[in-house]
């Protein structure tokens, strides 16, 4: 008998070839030889399901060693004494079946390949955020006769771009607000406005924050302890802002 078995690649279908043997055991059915056929089929079928359409050898021989031993059916009164399996793929299958091959695994390897790109590109962007100076960097490495003096000007307004779309970019935007007018203060000045942040901090629970502030820019005179607020939540450091108005 001839038919055809779908394989695991979708489409694609095996020709089979079958040559066997059967035999009557008792009178409890009245077509055999179709219940003989049937039970060759769906060995055949369950087999090729889990095989690709390029494999049709391997098929073949696991039909053959499954089906070239005598199998009794007790519910039908048959016995399958052997079966010959062929197993046959025409050329336009085996073909139409590599390139789709072909075309699935360039399809990965471009989808890794972006994927790869597109995490890299995150990568490079999240370092830009924290030193956008890494821009030049990476210039002067690749091609260090672009430098210019026009270039190394167009670092800050990278910088400025790649906060403008860092989380919290307003946070970030206020800190360069914030850094500009600071950096402009006279040293006494700037001293005053650490005093003042400090003594805040402490009294609304910040005094991690105060210590942080302390550790970095020290007291007020260097040496001596942060000046402490009064009942009123006032500290000594605001005798300095009377002093100026």
């Amino acid at each position: 008998m001839d038919f055809t078995a779908a394989s695991a690649d979708e489409g694609f279908r095996f020709a089979v070839h079958v040559q066997g043997q059967w035999r009557r055991r008792g009178r409890r059915h009245y077509a055999p030889a179709a219940a003989a056929a049937s039970h060759v089929i769906d060995d055949i079928t369950k087999l090729a399901a889990g095989f690709s359409i390029l494999s049709p050898t391997a098929l073949q021989e696991r039909a053959n060693a499954r089906l070239g031993r005598p199998a009794r059916l007790p519910s039908e009164g048959v016995s399958v004494t052997w079966a010959l399996v062929q197993i046959h793929v025409t050329p336009e299958d085996l073909e139409a079946a590599q390139s789709r091959i072909r075309v699935r695994a360039q399809a990965r390897a471009d989808a890794e390949l972006k994927q790869l790109r597109i995490t890299q590109a995150a990568a490079y962007r999240d370092q830009l955020r924290e030193d956008p100076t890494l821009a030049l960097a990476q210039l002067l490495l690749e091609s260090p006769e672009a430098v210019t003096e026009q270039t190394v000007t167009i670092i800050p307004k990278i910088a400025e771009q790649v906060a403008a779309y860092a989380p919290g970019a307003a946070w970030v935007q206020t800190a360069h607000l914030l850094a500009e007018w600071y950096g402009t203060m006279p040293p006494d000045a700037k001293q005053f406005v650490i005093d003042r942040l400090c003594t805040v901090a402490s009294e609304f629970a910040g005094e991690e924050v105060a210590q942080r502030l302390k550790g970095v820019y020290g007291s007020p005179t260097g040496d001596e302890p942060w000046p402490a607020g009064n009942a009123h939540g006032r500290s000594e450091g605001a005798a300095y802002g009377r002093a100026r108005t």
